[in-house]
């Protein structure tokens, strides 16, 4: 098309055409020529024109029926339409089609010049006509993005707006002072959203540090009377069962066993593996066998590992200086395990060994839960099923290694610690389902090191256990790693990109302003 302007015109008669196509170009501007009104809708529907050249008197679809087509769409009805007429026959029907919405008349017999003088008019008229649309789209979406940035839901960045500011006039400088205000704006607001999102947070990963610190010491105290840690296992997951079925239940969360796919129950099945089968007996197990702080201490690799896992799985970015805060970190717990131990090493190098899978287990749940968690499934109700699916596969394995915890123990100071325990780790649990849910795995691992405090000190408080000073600057080694490995948080999601419905209708043909 020329861009000058582009002309389609439309009549049945061959010489017409051909006269009207050759004196269109001679001026200089670009031309379509078709034969009936049912071939030039389809093009016009398809094309970008400048103006019309219609017949009015044709078979089958006459000029009047094009018109009306052609107004009729939003598209098309501020196209410009000159009707081709034989002046002294048909004049009463030129006075017809400027009714329906033609924008001139051409005699049959033209003037050169009179052509000229029609499609330079008509096609400068469209041209202001596009112009004027454009600015009143452009005002339009600057008038949305107002509307929607009052309701607090979009990146100013993201409403389309750039176009208009652009503009060397007026509006764009409007567009422009809007863009930026709103965009400092949303940036401060973003952040204390971001702040806010921080502190809710790390005050759920401190309870769960606490909690989850309490069940170490604790399973340490019941194993003083007799270990059993399938037993322990079993009846802290039978009342946690019992619990969060019972609320789920209550609150009509409770799914139905049809309603659950196989990639439900493959994830209720390999949870229950992983947080019961392998994560709390081995803790059970190694809190019976090692000091309480110590187990505590190795839990705290759990960050590092995740860490690890994600920077393999390449879903967080890895960098020399976090390569360096986990070596740093790995260097601080083996200077605990070597020399911070208040028992000899070389008789309990095996114990420490099997510790060492705790924050592997640890570090594998974190991650299924954050890649593999149902959605649609209420948290309690999830947990919950997860608990009697891990009971059924503890019994055969208490069955087999008689490690049930004797009934009589449960009446006395036994009874309390399984309470306190299940308590204590069915809370912590859920808090870190939740956790993980609304911040990511890598975030959510940092349970560990708030777990690790909350442990020894748990350890000195209830079991009076002595931390060596070598073991505390150690510690301290592994925190600085800590604030190393730490990953930067995820960014918050952006908004989705503002689509301005165009009322106006979309300008068409060569004139049309150009898209930025």
């Amino acid at each position: 098309m020329s861009g000058a302007g582009s002309v389609l015109v439309v009549d049945d008669s061959a010489l017409v055409r051909t006269k009207l196509r050759k004196a269109v170009e001679a001026l200089g501007y670009g031309v379509e020529a078709v034969g009936s009104g049912a071939e030039a809708l389809p093009l016009l529907a398809g094309a970008s024109f400048d103006l019309v050249l219609l017949d009015i008197v044709m078979p089958e679809m006459d000029g009047f029926e094009v018109l009306r087509a052609l107004k009729a769409s939003p598209r098309t009805r501020d196209l410009p339409v000159i009707v081709i007429s034989a002046l002294d026959e048909e004049m009463h029907s030129v006075v017809k089609a400027i009714e329906l919405g033609a924008e001139d008349f051409l005699p049959k017999d033209f003037e050169l010049a009179l052509l000229k003088a029609r499609l330079s008019t008509c096609i400068e008229k469209k041209r202001l006509r596009d112009n004027e649309k454009e600015y009143l789209r452009q005002v339009a979406t600057l008038t949305r993005a107002a509307t929607t940035l009052e309701m607090g839901k979009f990146n100013p960045s993201r409403l389309g707006i750039q176009d208009v500011a652009t503009r060397a006039d007026g509006l764009g400088t409007l567009a422009k002072v809007f863009s930026t205000m709103a965009q400092s704006v949303y940036e401060r607001e973003r952040k204390l959203r971001q702040s806010i999102r921080t502190f809710r947070g790390a005050l759920i990963l401190i309870a769960c540090g606490a909690l989850w610190g309490l069940v170490v010491p604790l399973a340490k105290l019941a194993s003083e009377v007799e270990a059993h840690p399938v037993g322990l296992a079993i009846l802290i997951d039978s009342l946690g069962a019992l619990l969060c079925l019972g609320i789920s239940f209550k609150r009509g969360t409770l799914p139905k066993l049809s309603s659950l796919g196989r990639g439900d129950i493959s994830f209720i099945v390999a949870f229950a593996l992983l947080s019961a089968v392998l994560n709390q007996v081995l803790v059970y197990w190694m809190a019976s066998q090692l000091p309480a702080f110590i187990v505590s201490i190795v839990i705290v690799l759990e960050g590092f590992i995740v860490f690890l896992f994600a920077a393999l799985m390449r879903t967080e970015v890895a960098s020399l200086k976090r390569f360096a805060g986990l070596g740093l970190g790995l260097a601080g717990i083996i200077v605990i395990l070597l020399f911070g131990m208040p028992v000899n090493i070389a008789a309990n190098w095996l114990w420490v060994g099997l510790a060492l899978l705790i924050p592997v287990t640890y570090a594998a749940e974190d991650l299924f839960i954050a890649e593999r968690r149902p959605a649609k499934i209420d948290t309690i109700a999830l947990f919950g099923l997860v608990q009697v699916v891990s009971v059924a596969m503890l019994l055969p394995i208490a069955l087999v290694t008689n490690d049930f915890v004797p009934f009589e123990q449960l009446s006395g100071q036994t009874g309390i610690i399984v309470l306190l325990m299940a308590a204590a780790s069915n809370a912590a649990m859920l808090l870190f389902m939740w956790l993980i849910k609304t911040t990511g795995a890598v975030f959510g691992s940092q349970t560990a090191y708030a777990g690790t405090a909350a442990g020894i000190g748990w350890s000195m408080l209830l079991l009076g256990e002595a931390v060596p000073l070598l073991t505390w600057g150690a510690l301290a080694l592994v925190i600085v790693g800590l604030l190393m490995v730490e990953p930067k948080q995820e960014a918050e999601a952006e908004p989705p990109v503002f689509n301005d419905a165009d009322d106006i209708g979309p300008a068409t043909g060569a004139n049309a302003p150009a898209a930025e």
